[in-house]
């Protein structure tokens, strides 16, 4: 004989909620990746913006090719490892069936905080 006690019988999701679960992981998904492909095209903008630093009387971070390739490839480094964490952590939630979206929305979420935080840094090495 089985025991049919609640605490013997496996949980249960929801599908509509599983459904759900799915489909806002994958837009989330979607729109981290536009995200990230943003992030690299304004990084390889911001590289370019070295070239216009010339000899001159710039003081602290003004022309510091050092701080900018730092910024550059540290958005570069983000934007990819962002998606990549977003989207392995969102597999491995719905294998093991709990609810993932959550992990894409924090990919977005380090992206867009760390763009700008880059953004501003390069902002400051500009003449």
């Amino acid at each position: 004989m089985t025991s049919s006690s609640p605490a013997a019988l496996p949980k249960k999701r929801n599908v509509v909620l599983v459904v759900l679960d799915i489909v806002a992981g994958v837009v989330l998904l979607v729109i981290s990746l536009s995200l990230g492909l943003g992030v690299l095209l304004s990084a390889v903008q911001y590289g370019a913006l070295n070239t216009g630093c010339g000899a001159g009387p710039y003081q602290g971070l003004t022309c510091n090719s050092t701080v900018l390739s730092i910024v550059v490839y540290g958005l570069m480094a983000v934007a990819v490892l962002a998606f990549f964490l977003g989207l392995g952590f969102f597999v491995v939630n719905m294998v093991r069936k709990r609810y993932g979206f959550y992990w894409p929305l924090a990919a977005i979420i380090v992206t867009v905080g760390l763009f700008y935080l880059g953004s501003w840094v390069a902002g400051l090495t500009v003449p």
